[in-house]
């Protein structure tokens, strides 16, 4: 699974000290699911966390425009 990411370029080695392990872990049903583990990331970065809006205030917010987009959230961590 990881050499066939490394070989579409969707991943690749670094040697960065930002660069985060990558962890295969196997499922229920016996797959292998991919992760990245964040947690030295985390350890360092500096949290600024603030609430969500509500839905429904974000959704009024379309009201009128001619123009939005979507993403798809099952693979969308590949298309950022």
């Amino acid at each position: 699974m990881v050499e066939g990411m490394v070989k579409d370029g969707v991943i690749e080695p670094s040697s960065s000290p930002w660069c985060s392990p990558v962890v295969l872990l196997k499922k229920k049903d016996g797959n292998m699911r991919f992760r990245v583990d964040y947690r030295r990331l985390n350890d360092v970065t500096k949290k600024d966390s603030y609430p969500l809006p509500k839905i429904d205030d974000t959704l009024d917010m379309l009201t009128g425009l001619k123009w939005f987009s979507t993403m798809n959230l099952k693979s969308g961590y590949w298309h950022v």
